[in-house]
């Protein structure tokens, strides 16, 4: 894979952070120890090195944690669907492409679990989280009530992978594919495109996950789409899913964003490729498994084509080389 993009966290209240203090930075080489700086070939204009500098050679503070109230609750099978409490400059941080915090049930800071924002107005008080009762950590969250607290780090902001591609489209023909819990990030992208005067086409997987979790995520997002069935039971991209994006891609789509497993992603990119349509701009959902979100833990961590760490909790990647 290659990287596309500068981190997240670049520039912002996060940076310099504990990365750049340790030598580990993923945008700065004078902080790492080289003699040169490509901070300049970012966006921004932010050299990290003299930040870090201007703060003491210490990193900014870490992310907040926040106690908050659950306001509603409704449980849809093995999902729950929390509105919680936050304060309003949080927020607005959050309601943004690819943004997810971590959240847990007690003070245990080692039980918290990447979970996405869903993407409405901002300034009502209050953020919507849907939460997969599917392991130890958020088999917590089954037994909840209004009233509760739950506890919430972050924010944090790659979620989605190429970001940059989604945030300069506009005014064209965009494609999205959803499928299972995917669908929650994708909301956020899907409402940008649509903000930004695009023709936004979403088809929705409902083949293998429960019909009740999608129906009450579609309506309460008041999402147009059509059914389809992406995979085969042979674990093939489908001919109508071909099809699909073969008709897109004859009359003029420009993004198509993808909100599946990473399995189904490698499978529309390759077949993308097979049919020469790299000149198609890509963003999909991050599934790395996420677990500090500081780059620390390396729980996120993969190899790019040049063998460099990346630290898919703050770069993004050119999703064409996945």
């Amino acid at each position: 894979m290659l990287i596309n993009s500068a981190c997240v966290d670049y520039g912002s209240e996060y940076c310099p952070c504990i990365m750049a203090e340790t030598g580990h930075c993923v945008v700065c080489n004078r902080v790492n120890g080289s003699d040169s700086c490509d901070c300049r070939i970012y966006d921004g204009g932010v050299c990290v090195l003299e930040e870090l500098e201007r703060n003491n050679g210490k990193a900014k503070p870490f992310r907040s944690t926040y106690t908050c109230s659950v306001l509603t609750l409704k449980k849809h099978e093995s999902f729950v669907f929390m509105r919680l409490n936050v304060p309003s400059n949080f927020e607005y941080a959050v309601k943004t492409i690819g943004s997810f915090v971590f959240i847990r049930t007690n003070e245990n800071i080692w039980f918290d679990t990447p979970i996405s924002i869903q993407y409405d107005e901002c300034f009502v008080g209050s953020i919507g989280v849907y939460v997969l009762t599917c392991g130890i950590k958020t088999s917590y969250f089954a037994n909840l009530k209004e009233g509760d607290t739950v506890y919430l780090r972050g924010p944090f902001f790659s979620g989605i992978l190429g970001k940059r591609e989604l945030q300069s489209q506009q005014n064209g023909k965009c494609l999205v594919f959803a499928k299972g819990v995917a669908l929650m990030p994708s909301i956020s992208a899907i409402n940008y495109l649509k903000n930004q005067g695009n023709n936004v086409k979403i088809f929705v997987d409902k083949s293998s996950f429960s019909k009740e979790y999608l129906n009450f995520h579609l309506e309460l997002f008041e999402l147009d789409y059509e059914p389809i069935l992406l995979v085969d039971k042979y674990g093939n991209l489908t001919e109508i899913a071909k099809n699909t994006i073969l008709d897109f891609v004859d009359n003029g789509g420009e993004l198509m964003h993808i909100g599946t497993s990473e399995y189904v992603i490698h499978l529309i990119i390759d077949y993308l490729n097979s049919i020469h349509a790299k000149h198609i701009r890509l963003s999909c959902c991050n599934n790395e498994k996420m677990c500090c979100g500081e780059g620390v833990c390396g729980a996120c961590t993969s190899k790019s084509t040049n063998n460099k760490t990346v630290h898919s909790c703050k770069e993004q990647i050119n999703i064409w080389e996945k």
